[in-house]
């Protein structure tokens, strides 16, 4: 994929420039872009480059800038007064606040182009162009890569990177290769230790926290085998599991070798039902607890010798566990190493596939309209209740036409309200809680009166599951009790004191404004003079949200 276009005069990219929307190339990486009207230099286009490959990357980028010459020009002062176009590539994350590396920029009143080189992985890269007229890019590399705006890139990034892959299919290659040689006792040591050279990141070996990743793997080898089996997972492939890892302590495991209370007689454990043993009786038990623990890890050290019976047992569960698994091979692969990644240890972060977890998300879109508003109205465009199912990274974004508009998010549990950064919402890591969080966009209209338009909440996380909401639908239509009055001065500096009679537990937004707008404004809620939660704001003061409860639940309770 060689680009062979050359541009050799002013007058032919003028041409060329017109007709961009004609000449369309869909088989060549090349993306052209039209300004259909002027615009100063001050305005940006923004433009993601998403590229994944196991190999180094070159990228040929080509920007031509059409820009404004003046209405007489020829002499070198007046040529070098004439505005030039600007292309500035970096590294970017939807997950990072912080701007990424700089790695080209290119100022040009005509065309310049330069090569691009980038390591081995998954890059996103995030094109800023700022030119008076109008200007083209074009991309020529013989890796495939996806150019366009932020919708057509993110698509592509729910899927795990090539890098992510080559390593989960080679760990998963070598657990492989320790199943067909577990009855040849030569064999058998090497694919072991081949196995632990893969699934142990470089320079972690005969380290402190090696001895933690080999649990990491475990736990994830064993949620592979219940996710290929079913929950139910049978007593010889809990056996065949420890007689591969030899792993004794595997919490997960230990739990479902429970004997369930349907196998047990209850006659047998009625007699010990309400009663404290003695000490007699609990020393018999830790005597009999040590014999059996003693008996089950000799039994499963005997197993792995090559030639015994138990060996040859465990070979054949194994080998049933690995043709089911040969059936989603890759999909398998992927699972194993993404839940070893889920465990956290410091461990994952030696592996040369981390490096591509910045550029990995999976998102969600949350829309609603709002109707006509008139002029210098505050009022309430989104606000509703997701639940986080595990503790994850989220990254709030909105997309509106709203000039003034802001998200909060609040955690129904503690009332705490998450950090902002340049009147963002900042990525954070979420907690799983019990209530929820509370999702709520305010906006004001200003001067100007403001027509229907749509609003859209997106948002971003590492991977799946994200927040989900905690009804069916979303509802964007809002009940308002609206209370205008004039501010008396007194001694205790209180603008106003309401009290609230609840027929309907509920969630509300309370906001306060002044006519003054740098006045400091401190609005509480009290429940028997005691404050609940309380916001202080400069002309304008928002509690996002708070759950008032009824008056007969709070007899009741």
């Amino acid at each position: 994929s060689v680009s062979r276009e050359i541009w050799i005069s002013f007058e032919d990219f003028c041409v060329c420039f017109q007709n961009l929307y004609v000449f369309h190339k869909p088989h060549t990486y090349a993306y052209n872009y039209q300004k259909t009207d002027f615009k100063s230099t001050e305005d940006q286009v923004f433009y993601y480059l998403l590229v994944d490959s196991l190999m180094p990357i070159e990228i040929l980028v080509s920007f031509s800038a059409l820009v404004r010459w003046g209405d007489t020009g020829g002499t070198k002062r007046e040529c070098s007064s004439i505005s030039k176009g600007v292309l500035i590539v970096e590294h970017f994350s939807w997950k990072l606040l912080t701007p990424g590396e700089l790695v080209l920029k290119i100022h040009t009143s005509a065309t310049k182009a330069t090569v691009l080189n980038l390591p081995v992985g998954r890059h996103i890269l995030l094109f800023t162009v700022s030119s008076s007229v109008g200007h083209h890019i074009h991309l020529c590399s013989m890796v495939p890569c996806v150019f366009g705006e932020e919708d057509t890139v993110m698509q592509g990034l729910e899927k795990e990177s090539y890098r992510f892959i080559e390593q989960a299919t080679a760990i998963l290659k070598a657990v492989g290769n320790v199943i067909n040689n577990f009855s040849s006792k030569p064999e058998l040591s090497k694919a072991l230790k081949e196995l632990e050279l893969t699934h142990c990141p470089p320079d972690l070996h005969d380290t402190g926290l090696a001895e933690e990743h080999f649990k990491v793997f475990s736990s994830a080898f064993w949620y592979l085998i219940k996710y290929v089996l079913g929950k139910k997972v049978p007593y010889s492939y809990k056996f065949a599991f420890r007689s591969f890892t030899l792993d004794f302590k595997a919490t997960e495991v230990s739990e479902d070798d429970t004997v369930s209370s349907e196998s047990c007689e209850k006659s047998s454990l009625s007699g010990w039902q309400n009663r404290t043993p003695t000490s007699e009786e609990a020393a018999a038990a830790l005597k009999l607890q040590a014999i059996w623990r003693g008996t089950h890890v000799r039994k499963v050290l005997k197993s792995r010798k090559p030639g015994t019976k138990e060996n040859a047992n465990v070979k054949e569960t194994l080998q049933k566990l690995w043709t089911v698994i040969e059936l989603n091979f890759e999909q398998c692969a992927v699972m194993l190493l993404r839940e070893m990644f889920k465990r956290n240890c410091k461990s994952i972060e030696k592996f040369p596939c981390y490096e591509d977890e910045w550029c990995k998300i999976s998102f969600a879109d949350y829309a609603v309209t709002y109707a006509d508003q008139p002029p210098n109205v505050w009022f309430v465009v989104f606000r509703e209740i997701f639940l986080v199912p595990e503790d994850m990274l989220i990254v709030p974004k909105v997309y509106t036409t709203i000039p003034s508009c802001r998200l909060h998010v609040v955690d129904n549990d503690t009332l705490e309200e998450m950090p902002h950064v340049f009147l963002k919402v900042a990525p954070h890591v979420y907690p799983k809680n019990k209530k929820g969080y509370t999702f709520m966009a305010e906006a004001h209209t200003g001067d100007l009166p403001m027509a229907t338009g749509r609003w859209m909440l997106r948002l971003i996380g590492s991977h799946s599951p994200l927040p989900f909401l905690s009804r069916e639908a979303i509802n964007n239509v809002f009940s308002t009790k609206e209370i205008k009055e004039y501010y008396i001065p007194n001694n205790k500096h209180v603008m106003f004191r309401y009290s609230v009679k609840v027929t309907a537990s509920h969630i509300a937004t309370v906001q306060v404004q002044t006519s003054k707008s740098d006045v400091f404004v401190k609005v509480q809620v009290l429940d028997n003079e005691e404050e609940i939660v309380s916001v202080t704001g400069k002309g304008h003061a928002v509690i996002p949200a708070f759950n008032f409860l009824s008056n007969e639940t709070l007899l009741s309770s």
